[in-house]
């Protein structure tokens, strides 16, 4: 029971609940913090007689706190708008002092009010009521018989302050932190995913793959521990399968050399047919046990030129008399196993001058890419053919491969190389004719 209950809190749906009721409990916290720790000031009007009141230091019932009072020598700048000067006079009339020694400044808001002002003060003026009240922030100022100036700032919180933006905008302050919290739930949850689906594209492409990490929810553990069973299953079948075909390929060897000898007293026209059959054989045999050495060998990696080793293989060519011919070489420095590259670039060369009569090198760099390109111009190789060019012993056309001994093996043991090194193998028929092989092999990071 206590096992099963493990399983399941290790489970995706219990992470999924988990998540859940975490940003609801965030959310719920938030929610209650702004409710009850932050208390907001309220937008409360303001009359010129309560103004006159704080001007003489007498309290008022509202907005203590978001009042500043303070005294300053220097007189402070003029007024400049109407509606500051019309209730600076009333204000003035109130504390029985000189206009010229009362002061008031209005935020944009209040300054707009000027003809309800007057409206108000034409309305009420003749009973002596008038009394019009400031909504927003204001400074007062009053000099005081000592010369010094009392000066009273109320402060009236506008759009835009924390209350305003935590009441109107709770979705972007509860993503602040249900974004972070999310990222942290879903890379610790797919982290084991995508691991899982790397391991099991490398396997699907034929790469030697290390195991799977078993770690992750329950779920993920167990297609974790099927897929790493499932990839040794298939390295020993091919391992037993490479082992066979070289078997057979290595002991075939003995009889072969005894038809050699049995023939050698036979007629001429029949020891000279037999032997060009064993040649073939012989060939077939060669070229299965590179296939099989490509499969087994332990690769021994190392930095190596590769513009100068293919170069090394167009002049041996060249030497024997083929039209091989590369384009300007550059310095690329990979890490590769020579014995394996060397093949890989000796087959598709081989290719391009049997088939094709001629072969075009060239050598470049492609972003984080190696990339060399053999081309050929004979008759290409038609679409359905492209598609199954890889298979192990697969042949194209029969007079490609009758006429020039092919067994099918040559691009299987490219591809083989090619993905040794982290790499691929595209090929594509011209469009002037003859077939093009692209050996695309990463850089050092």
């Amino acid at each position: 029971m206590m096992m099963r209950l493990r399983q399941w809190a290790n489970s995706i749906h219990a992470h999924m609940l988990a998540m859940a009721f975490g940003v609801i409990a965030i959310l719920t916290l938030f929610s209650l913090s702004v409710l009850f720790l932050i208390h907001p000031s309220e937008k409360t009007p303001v009359s010129i007689y309560e103004i006159s009141r704080l001007m003489r230091g007498q309290p008022i019932l509202r907005d203590a706190p978001v009042l500043h009072i303070r005294t300053q020598a220097s007189a402070p700048r003029a007024m400049t708008d109407p509606s500051e000067r019309l209730l600076a006079r009333m204000l003035a009339d109130r504390l029985r002092l000189p206009p010229a020694h009362v002061l008031l400044y209005l935020n944009d808001g209040d300054q707009k009010r000027y003809e309800q002002f007057s409206r108000e003060i034409a309305l009420y003026g003749r009973d002596g009521q008038v009394d019009p009240f400031i909504v927003g922030t204001f400074t007062a100022a009053a000099q005081q018989p000592s010369g010094q100036w009392r000066i009273v700032t109320r402060e009236a919180r506008a759009p835009g302050t924390i209350w305003n933006l935590t009441g109107q905008d709770t979705l972007l302050f509860g993503l602040l932190f249900i974004i972070p919290l999310s990222m942290w739930f879903s890379a610790r949850l797919t982290r084991p995913i995508r691991s899982f689906a790397a391991a099991a594209e490398r396997l699907g492409a034929g790469n030697e793959a290390a195991p799977v990490p078993v770690e992750g929810p329950t779920e993920i553990r167990m297609a974790a521990r099927s897929i790493n069973d499932m990839q040794a299953r298939i390295a020993r079948f091919v391992q037993e399968r490479t082992s066979v075909v070289g078997a057979i390929a290595h002991d075939l060897r003995t009889p072969l050399s005894r038809l050699h000898f049995h023939l050698a007293a036979a007629p001429d026209p029949i020891r000279t047919a037999a032997q060009e059959e064993i040649r073939q054989m012989e060939q077939l045999i060669s070229t299965t046990l590179d296939f099989v050495d490509n499969e087994s060998r332990p690769r021994l990696m190392e930095p190596l030129d590769l513009g100068l080793l293919v170069e090394g293989l167009v002049d041996d060519f060249a030497d024997m008399g083929h039209a091989v011919t590369i384009a300007d070489v550059v310095t690329i420095t990979i890490h590769g196993d020579m014995i394996l590259l060397r093949r890989l670039f000796t087959n598709l060369i081989d290719n391009a001058v049997k088939y094709g009569d001629a072969a075009h090198i060239m050598v470049r760099i492609e972003g984080m890419m190696a990339v060399v390109e053999v081309a050929d111009t004979g008759p290409g190789m038609s679409q359905d053919h492209l598609s199954r060019a890889f298979e192990p012993f697969f042949r194209g056309e029969p007079s490609r491969n009758r006429r020039t001994g092919g067994v099918g093996l040559g691009l299987s043991i490219v591809q083989s190389a090619a993905q040794a090194h982290g790499g691929h193998v595209i090929l594509a028929s011209q469009a002037k004719g003859g077939l093009r092989a692209s050996v695309y092999l990463p850089l050092p990071g």
